[in-house]
């Protein structure tokens, strides 16, 4: 059929072409079944295709009165056209009864009348009770939406909506499907709260914990570098009983001002240092007084490898002398100057357990010029020393903490002027034998103790050498955190003046106790004993002192300082007895 039309077709709209005859009997029937065939194919690909284009896809589940609204109209439509009751079929697999999301939400139905004895509902042909639901069945197009109708998806339980969304699709759905009771029900059918959040923030397993400081009150120091300046300003009033601390000293009432200073570094490998320290007292009542007692210190260390330690220190001091030394001239007026020039350079190496260190030290001594009351003055130039010496120790290592050592020094005593103003040459070689251990139990205990034998010879044949123990050293052990306690030890040889007098040996050692009581209040005590060895035939002086104080610091910067001191020196001969006790109250400043 299709091709006859095309033929017929083809005659009306070209005539004058030439007409075709008819084809063999046999191949004019053959092509009207071929056309047949193909026209039924055609008009069936394009039924399929047309519905399926007018179908729509399923987009989720679709709630329950969309699709009843939706099959109430279609059957509307449907019976309008063909005016046929829809019948019910008993194939395919029967729809689930309808479940409210919300308990509650619909009345419960009463299918008492349609059981039957055993309680099973008789089945009549008579529809189920409850809103129809099609949307389990295997009909396709009864559950598809009407045409030019969006179905909005149902809400899956246990979902949850949020309130702005849920309103804005009742508002559209308002003006196309009409909603049932079930949507329009608030207190029946409330909606779903927003969900408590599973996610929430969980602390850190290691949290930045802030460790109080141990010492609040400590001076932070000025940084320039990679040095670090902590300076001390101590201003206040003394009253004591002895103000120049002689024999025939009276009170008086002194102004006394302290400044200390420290510098040090944090270099990676080396280090290096710097110390000051200077006090001044001037009388405001009382005896007239006035006295500078200063001095200055700096060292340095470099670690040579990982076995060699060069070390050296410099120093300067200028103090009174003591008016209790047997060198003193009697019936001056003034305490003569006393000036300390000293340096010293050391190498230490290092050979496996053993070690061995090197040392050289040298000290200058200068006098000043001693005053009497009716204004002469005596020169003191004679006594002006250069001591040089040269010290040789060795020693092994028992352990890190533990190192004892043999120690040899040579030296040589130098007298600017040769012969004294008595006649006398004074200068000559020392001689020092000594064995001791060096200390460092980590923050316990550090420092060194040596005890051995010191001999000084004099040039002159009309002085005898001076000879006897050697005892030395410096340690600073701490019991416990926030005690502290140092021991001083030093032997020294004293020169002399007076004719035929070789001159002395002085012993002194010193032990401090600090204690930090609470972070703002220290208390510190000082005891302080001295052993003179006479060789003029006066036989022992001794000397000792004691001295207590606390400060209260109020911050960081500024502290109270409060402290009492008594002192005294007993002695053979009257001009070198001495004693003294003071009181002093006054303010510290620190940065």
């Amino acid at each position: 059929m299709p091709q006859c039309s095309n033929r017929l077709a083809h005659l009306l709209i070209h005539p004058w072409q030439p007409r075709y005859e008819a084809p063999p009997r046999g191949s004019f029937r053959t092509a009207i079944n071929i056309c047949l065939i193909t026209g039924l194919l055609a008009s069936t690909v394009l039924a399929s295709s047309a519905s399926a284009q007018e179908t729509p896809p399923l987009r989720g589940a679709v709630q329950e009165n969309v699709l009843q609204a939706q099959n109430t109209t279609n059957a509307n439509q449907t019976n309008g056209a063909n005016n046929n009751p829809a019948r019910q079929t008993d194939s395919g697999i029967p729809a689930r009864p309808y479940e409210p999301v919300s308990p509650g939400a619909l009345p419960q139905d009463d299918d008492s009348s349609n059981l039957g004895l055993l309680g099973v509902p008789i089945d009549d042909d008579s529809p189920p009770s409850g809103p129809a639901d099609n949307s389990g069945g295997l009909n396709a197009e009864s559950a598809a939406p009407a045409a030019g109708t969006v179905p909005v998806p149902a809400q899956r339980p246990g979902a949850v909506r949020r309130a702005g969304v849920e309103d804005r699709l009742d508002e559209e759905q308002t003006g196309s499907i009409s909603n049932p009771p079930i949507e329009q029900n608030r207190e029946a059918n409330p909606p779903a709260a927003a969900a408590e959040r599973d996610n929430l923030p969980v602390p850190a397993i290691e949290r930045r914990t802030i460790r109080p400081d141990p010492e609040p009150f400590a001076p932070l120091g000025i940084r320039a570098g990679t040095v670090t300046l902590r300076p001390s300003l101590s201003t206040g009033l003394r009253a004591t009983t002895n103000a120049d601390g002689s024999s025939d000293g009276s009170s008086a009432v002194l102004s006394e001002t302290r400044l200390r200073a420290r510098a040090t570094t944090d270099w990676s490998r080396h280090s290096a240092f710097l110390d000051f320290d200077g006090t001044y007292d001037k009388t405001i009542s009382g005896e007239e007084y006035s006295a500078p007692d200063a001095g200055l210190r700096g060292g340095f260390q470099l670690d040579l490898g990982e076995r060699t330690t060069v070390k050296g220190e410099a120093g300067y001091r200028i103090r009174q002398e003591d008016p209790s030394a047997p060198t003193t001239i009697v019936g001056t007026s003034n305490r003569p100057l006393v000036q300390e020039l000293d340096g010293s350079l050391g190498v230490r190496h290092e050979f496996g357990k053993f070690f061995a260190d090197v040392k050289g030290n040298v000290d200058h001594t200068t006098y000043g010029n001693a005053e009497f009351s009716d204004g002469s003055t005596v020169s003191q130039g004679d006594r002006d020393n250069t001591f040089a010496s040269i010290a040789l120790r060795g020693g092994f290592e028992m352990s890190p903490a533990i190192k004892p050592f043999v120690e040899v020094e040579l030296g040589k005593l130098m007298y600017d002027e040769a012969v004294d103003v008595n006649g006398f040459r004074r200068s000559g070689p020392l001689l020092g034998l000594r064995g001791g251990v060096e200390l460092d139990i980590a923050e316990k205990l550090s420092g060194e103790l040596a005890i051995g034998y010191l001999r000084q010879d004099i040039d002159d044949p009309r002085l005898a050498a001076i000879d006897g123990l050697s005892v030395d050293g410096a340690l600073k052990w701490s019991p416990q955190r926030g005690t502290d306690v140092t021991l001083g030890l030093l032997t020294r040889v004293e020169g002399a003046t007076a004719p035929d007098d070789s001159g002395s040996i002085f012993y002194e050692g010193t032990l401090g106790i600090k204690r930090q009581v609470r972070s703002n209040l220290d208390v510190h005590a000082t005891l302080i004993g001295s052993l003179r060895d006479n060789t003029d035939g006066s036989g022992w002086d001794k000397g000792f002192g004691a001295e207590i104080g606390t400060t209260y610091w109020f911050n960081r910067f500024v502290g109270l300082d409060v402290s009492a001191r008594h002192e005294f020196t007993h002695s053979e001969v009257d001009t070198r007895q001495t004693e003294e006790t003071s009181i002093f109250m006054g303010v510290t400043l620190q940065r």
